[in-house]
């Protein structure tokens, strides 16, 4: 496990691609983890990685966590400095830990292991989808549709499958799980419905 490298040599440290860490700029409540591109890193390769990190407010700070990793500037104090962090497979969190509900971003790295779900409708009146909660990253989702009355969809960030209201049979649908609220339903009917949230622990 890593948490943090000794500082490599000059010439290392120029080979290491680079990340950008911006939290509380003029205090306000936002946080970000941006490739040199200005991107928001959403799925990265494992590697060693220098993260140049701008803490901005004093009212925040930027805590960075994942496998091998947990770094993290000071709340109350403004702070420039420059991480050497290796990614492994893996997910990773970065939270203001003051704000954590509401400053937050995620990413993925390498070979990230796919969570299996199940779902069914019918065939009486009824629908379920399981396990109720689910990490973020890739996902399995198979659905077994029992009902000529009722069927299975799916909705949410980046996903909307549904079966067919009047055939049976079963369905494999793969999915790139994000943070927030999924919904399951009968188109037919109102009353079969839930949800599934997406997050990490804690």
């Amino acid at each position: 496990m890593l948490a943090a490298l000794a500082l490599p040599s000059a010439a290392a440290q120029a080979d290491n691609p680079k990340l950008f860490a911006v939290v509380g700029t003029n205090d306000a409540f936002v946080i970000s983890l941006r490739d040199a591109a200005g991107n928001l890193g959403t799925h990265l390769d494992t590697g060693t990685y220098a993260i140049a990190v701008s803490d901005r407010s004093e009212a925040h700070n930027f805590h960075l966590l994942g496998p091998g990793v947990n770094m993290a500037t000071e709340i109350g104090q403004k702070q420039e400095t420059t991480w050497t962090v290796t990614f492994a497979d893996g997910r990773y969190l970065y939270v203001c830990d003051a704000h954590s509900t509401i400053m937050r971003g995620y990413f993925l790295v390498g070979n990230v292991p796919t969570t299996p779900l199940a779902g069914s409708v019918g065939p009486r009146k009824t629908i379920s989808l399981m396990p109720r909660t689910a990490l973020p990253g890739p996902a399995t989702i198979t659905v077994n549709d029992r009902s000529t009355k009722d069927n299975f969809h799916l909705s949410g960030p980046g996903a909307n499958d549904k079966t067919g209201i009047r055939t049976r049979g079963r369905v494999t649908w793969h999915v790139d799980l994000v943070p927030g609220t999924y919904t399951y339903r009968s188109d037919k009917t109102r009353k079969l419905h839930g949800t599934l949230t997406v997050r990490f622990p804690g």
